[in-house]
């Protein structure tokens, strides 16, 4: 199948799953945006939000204020679904920086809006804080999310009056194809730099005294121009091992590298003031010169740079810019790995794959102390997730009148897996049975069950925290299925080994989903103004605390619902969940608040006895 036509069917799942959300909820921009977030690497959630005025040109869909960093990030959604047949919907850079202005307007006149608000409003509370913080923030990032495949991928260029930095991310529908392929495991390619780039890299071999060849381990340096051609020609597959790392050259960092680079003076201390890049790869022809200790790399399989990000983000960027890059180069380490197809004891390797990957990811969680991978996406590849995933591919969800069960959940372990499952099955009969079996609706991602997990277990304000939050306390509070025991007998061998994830815990963990879903059908239909996401944590939360012990889990599963005894006691402690965020929250903003534990424990002294006793 050809990469257009990938695109074409991709896009049309995208948003076919889209409309079917919006049509639930009456609204297309919100179920776009909260499809494409994952994608976008932050450890933190924005709050959804909307605020649209067509005579203005304003618009918000979303933000995040950073505090430790002084940085606010403002979303803007441009969604047309709707385009010719046979045709990928093209953005024009005009179209999207315009978008990007409604945001920015959004900023300059937010003392207006506030004067036409008040605290009932779900967009008073950003209003306000861009009023109290503006002596402080000191850099803004505008994304605009786009239904549309921006291909020119000009960078935009914005300035905000009394902003010192100000960025503009486009996430279209190329970047988020292009993530969701490379995301579903690296399939091995040829980088053949003498060949076809007409220079060798020429690196010093580290000696290994251990012998046991696990790896080749190489030091030296990558011309900076190579770097950026390379990332032209191979982009998201030369930085993508189911690790998140995609290049995005952003704030501080970028604005360092791209000013060193544009100063002919500053320019050749670039090596010294910059770490470098880290890489892997699976092989490689790697020839010695002569007698010496130095080597020519020559071709590399399935190379991967696992650390450097906002260097080679920077560099590809300061390429396409014009920029001279005669002169430059990066510091750079190659490790070749070399995992055994045979074992010591001549027994086949049978997990190749996943050992190949779970050192891919040591390196990558140890390489990366100065730019954070997504917790997320560094223990994706674990045998806990890959566990969980199998359960979804094997239990059957039980039907309620003696048929025949026809489907399951879908266990998403990598982002935009379900849809690149979709695509590699022909169009037609064999998308139908798949859709059939794993309907939308019964997807559930890594991130999101992290957030349902712990909102159950009692820890609303770390679910209001995000997705990446969320899901390493989960992985933490679930170590004894993943994490080698440190508990050994006198011999040193391990005494406690993992516990086996059995359908139970499978069940156990979709019934979460299935009560978060039920809370957020009845937090919808009461229409509450804003900071919904943070009333469907806590009352979720809430309803575990005072009845956990009246609901069983596995009972939620056989019925794939929970009674409708629970719509009332549900609705009045949402009711009773926004009331105490909003009041109790004072002049702080109540998003923040609710990442708070303190938010939680005085939700449950002010208000657990009044909403106890209803069942």
């Amino acid at each position: 199948m050809n990469e257009t036509k990938r695109k074409r069917d991709f896009f049309n799942d995208f948003i076919d799953n889209v409309e079917q959300k919006g049509r639930v909820i009456g609204s297309r921009q919100t179920p776009f945006l909260q499809e494409v977030l994952p994608f976008i690497n932050s450890e933190d959630e924005p709050a959804i939000i909307y605020f649209g005025k067509k005579e203005s040109s304003i618009q918000l869909n979303g933000y995040l204020f950073l505090e430790d960093i002084n940085t606010l990030n403002l979303y803007v959604v441009e969604y047309e679904p709707f385009f010719e047949e046979g045709e990928l919907p093209v953005a024009s850079m005009t179209s999207l920086k315009e978008y990007a202005n409604k945001a920015k307007r959004f900023y300059t006149n937010a003392e207006g809006i506030l004067y036409l608000s008040d605290r009932s409003m779900e967009y008073y509370d950003v209003t306000r804080m861009i009023l109290d913080k503006k002596d402080e923030i000191e850099e803004v990032n505008i994304y605009v999310i786009t239904s549309k495949f921006y291909l020119s991928n000009k960078p935009i260029d914005l300035t905000i009056p009394g902003v010192e930095t100000v960025n503009v991310h486009i996430w279209d529908m190329d970047r988020i194809f292009k993530l969701s392929e490379a995301e579903q495991g690296i399939q091995e390619f040829d980088i053949h730099f003498e060949s076809e780039y007409g220079e060798a890299l020429q690196m010093m071999h580290v000696p290994n005294k251990t012998k046991k060849g696990l790896i080749e381990c190489y030091v030296g340096v990558v011309p900076a121009k190579l770097l950026a051609k390379l990332y032209d020609d191979w982009g998201p597959k030369l930085v993508e091992r189911n690790v998140r790392s995609f290049l995005q050259a952003r704030g501080g960092t970028n604005k360092g590298i791209r000013d060193t680079l544009k100063d002919t003076q500053q320019r050749e201390l670039f090596i010294a003031y910059n770490n470098g890049i880290s890489s892997v790869a699976k092989a490689g022809d790697i020839e010695q010169i002569g007698e010496s200790n130095l080597y020519e790399v020559k071709k590399l399989t399935s190379w991967q740079i696992v650390n450097g990000g906002q260097t080679t983000a920077s560099i590809h960027q300061a390429y396409k810019n014009d920029v001279d890059l005669e002169g430059v180069y990066i510091q750079a380490k190659l490790t070749i790995i070399n995992v055994p197809e045979i074992r010591e004891n001549n027994e086949p390797q049978l997990d190749k794959l996943a050992l190949e990957d779970e050192m891919i990811a040591k390196i990558s969680e140890y390489a990366n102390t100065q730019n954070k991978i997504n917790k997320s996406d560094l223990l994706a590849n674990t045998r806990f997730m890959s566990d969980v995933e199998k359960h979804s591919r094997n239990v059957w969800i039980p039907t309620q009148d003696n048929r025949k069960e026809e489907s399951k959940w879908y266990f998403e372990r990598a982002r935009g897996q379900y849809m690149v499952d979709i695509s590699r099955r022909s169009k037609g009969r064999e998308q139908t049975a798949f859709k059939k079996m794993y309907p939308s609706d019964k997807v559930i991602t890594k991130v999101e069950m992290a957030k349902y997990f712990m909102s159950w277990e009692g820890y609303p304000y770390v679910s209001s925290k995000g997705g990446e939050e969320a899901f390493k306390r989960f992985m933490d509070m679930n170590s004894q299925y993943w994490k080698q025991s440190a508990v050994t007998n006198d011999e040193g061998e391990v005494t406690k080994s993992f516990l086996n994830v059995d359908s139970d815990y499978y069940k156990q963990l979709i019934s979460r989903r299935i009560i978060n879903i039920f809370v957020t059908r009845i937090v919808e239909s009461m229409n509450l103004k804003g900071y919904r996401a943070n009333v469907i944590y806590f009352t979720v939360a809430m309803l575990s605390h005072l009845y956990g012990k009246e609901i069983n889990l596995l009972e939620i599963w056989r019925q794939q619902d929970l009674s409708n005894k629970w719509e009332d006691v549900v609705r009045t402690i949402a009711n009773n969940a926004l009331n105490y965020l909003k009041e109790s929250a004072g002049d702080q903003n109540v998003t923040q608040w609710a990442k708070k534990e303190d938010c939680w424990r005085g939700f449950i002294k002010e208000s657990a006895v009044v909403l106890s006793g209803m069942v």
